[in-house]
């Protein structure tokens, strides 16, 4: 079930409106603690998960057809009668302690912790706070930001499985479907979807506190949004053939079997934004190789023609993943869904083979040379703690 709202809610000014979203369920019900329903449901294949996409609240459980109305009554009752009980938060703060002491643990867990604050320019909605922030944080603040999605946000629905239809749109329809008129379309608040990327270019250095031979290296340039398939589907390629390239070059400079991390991210809810990325992790005193390797690989995706069997080898296994996706109850989820508000996931998916067939190797080259410019790119480095300090 998606629900209007999701991490648009969160702004500059209250950029953790939602950061609770995931206890909701500890939080039980009204009439009932989320010990009573563990009770009440024993023996049934019925539970709940929430939380917050882009811009959606996600209700969602794997059940049975047997349990499904009891399913479905479980989700209607958490959006007319949340509990926002106080367990469910004693429980998260308790967690708080040990999910900052790993923070910084390996030179990975550092990178994600500061990137998205890096990147943004320190925009409060992406980036991460200090442990006494997140103490703070209340049901109460959570049941003011929710209550009206919960009440009055459009919502969607999408079951997959052995179920018959019929039978499950009569369930549906005495569930959520005898809940009070809601809103019919999916909003945005105004500003929300604005998102930059940082204009400085200078290099960065984090640290880590685990084991003291490790670093890392990470270039991150701006992109483009999702919104047109051939552009998203070339960069999901080129995405493909830099790690190819990217993994033989660091075997080639360095003799040994390290692999990159090559990843891209064209945002579908946030105008303009996206980012392509690629690091490695690697001896400390191996990456200014690993730094050049990188360089050398995005200049030669920009300056030169990528062979036709490197471009086939990238995309083989993409073209397979499509002839699997809809193997398991879990693929056909991804692009049912949102099929009744964003219809062109389905189109985008059946369309999406010809696209990447279509795709020559000029057009690789164009996007390298549109995006992959190693002077554009953030480059953060991670090194350890201990090194940083005696090297002051």
């Amino acid at each position: 079930l998606s629900i209007d709202g999701g991490s648009m809610l969160e702004t500059r000014e209250e950029p953790l409106a939602t950061a609770l979203i995931g206890l909701m369920p500890q939080g039980g019900l009204g009439k009932h603690s989320f010990d009573d329903l563990q009770s009440l449901l024993a023996g049934k294949s019925v539970a709940l998960n929430i939380g917050a996409s882009s811009d959606t609240f996600v209700l969602s459980n794997r059940t049975t057809p047997r349990d499904l109305e009891l399913q479905l009554q479980l989700i209607a009752a958490y959006l007319t009668d949340p509990g926002y009980r106080p367990e469910a938060l004693t429980r998260y703060r308790n967690s708080l302690q040990d999910y900052f002491a790993r923070l910084t643990a390996t030179p990975g867990s550092a990178l994600q912790a500061e990137q998205s604050r890096i990147l943004s320019d320190d925009d409060p909605r992406f980036t991460l706070k200090d442990e006494a922030t997140y103490r703070a944080l209340d049901l109460d603040q959570l049941r003011l930001a929710i209550s009206d999605r919960l009440e009055r946000g459009a919502l969607e629905i999408a079951l997959v499985g052995d179920i018959d239809e019929d039978a499950a749109i009569a369930l549906v329809s005495r569930t959520l479907g005898a809940l009070p008129q809601r809103e019919t379309d999916f909003s945005t608040p105004e500003g929300a979807r604005t998102r930059s990327f940082t204009a400085d270019r200078s290099p960065r250095t984090l640290t880590h506190t685990g084991e003291a031979d490790q670093g890392l290296v990470n270039f991150v340039w701006p992109t483009t949004d999702a919104s047109d398939p051939d552009t998203t589907v070339g960069l999901a390629l080129l995405r493909a053939i830099v790690d190819l390239e990217m993994t033989e070059e660091l075997r080639e400079r360095l003799g040994d079997a390290y692999s990159p991390r090559v990843s891209s991210n064209p945002a579908r809810y946030y105008d303009g934004y996206g980012t392509f990325a690629v690091s490695a992790g690697i001896d400390v005193e191996r990456l200014d190789a690993a730094r050049d390797a990188i360089v050398s690989v995005m200049n030669r995706m920009r300056n030169d023609t990528v062979p036709e069997d490197t471009i086939q080898r990238a995309r083989q296994p993409i073209l397979e993943s499509f002839d699997n996706a809809l193997k398991s109850n879990g693929g056909w989820m991804s692009y049912t869904a949102r099929a009744q508000s964003e219809p062109d996931r389905i189109s985008r998916y059946l369309a999406a083979k010809d696209r990447y067939n279509a795709l020559a190797p000029e057009d690789i080259r164009t996007l390298a040379l549109r995006y992959l410019d190693p002077a554009e790119a953030v480059v953060i480095t991670v090194l350890p703690e201990a090194e940083v300090q005696a090297s002051q």
